[in-house]
């Protein structure tokens, strides 16, 4: 019995003790979209393929077997319409996380340093030093370095999605096609 894409995700996800949710919160795609993968509708991206490889733990070509063969094809109106939207859209996102991201860093750069600065500024003589300038500027260091975990894992999903949309992006310009190959006699 030859097995579908569909089928050897379901199965491999079954196996792995995975919900359709779960696969897709780990790609950056809705639950939907496993669903169809799994139904046959669609066919998952090459870049999809390769991360549920690494989240199945099996190789790229377990989903295709051996009387697979793929072949990519160049979508021109594919991508006239990612470059019209990504021009509209997703620059702005970025832009708009990514300036987040620096503000974040950038603010917790000055609250570390701020200490620092109060002292600096007293022994230079351009300010008085006073007890509630120098406490609130260590408690807003405390707070930056005990907040500085949860600022990495941020910075390192916004990161993730950047790349995971980016790439998915790439695959709707060059898509696959599965094809049965021919047999050999």
């Amino acid at each position: 019995m030859v097995e579908t894409i569909g089928e050897r995700i379901r199965i491999r996800r079954h196996q792995k003790g995975l919900t359709q949710a779960q696969v897709a919160d780990q790609l950056f795609v809705t639950q939907q979209t496993v669903a169809r993968w799994e139904r046959g509708h669609h066919t998952p991206p090459v870049t999809a393929i390769q991360d549920l490889a690494r989240l199945l733990d099996v190789e790229s070509s377990y989903f295709f077997g051996e009387d697979k063969v793929v072949t990519r094809h160049f979508n021109f109106f594919a991508l006239f319409g990612s470059l019209t939207f990504n021009f509209l859209f997703f620059w702005l996102a970025a832009v708009v996380l990514i300036s987040t991201q620096l503000a974040l860093w950038g603010t917790a750069g000055v609250c570390l340093l701020s200490p620092v600065i109060i002292l600096w500024q007293n022994w230079a003589g351009l300010e008085v030093l006073t007890f509630g300038r120098l406490l609130g500027a260590i408690v807003a260091a405390l707070i930056v370095c005990l907040l500085r975990p949860l600022l990495w894992q941020e910075t390192r999903h916004v990161k993730r999605l950047l790349r995971a949309y980016y790439r998915y992006n790439v695959d709707a310009v060059v898509y696959q096609v599965v094809a049965k190959a021919p047999d050999r006699q």
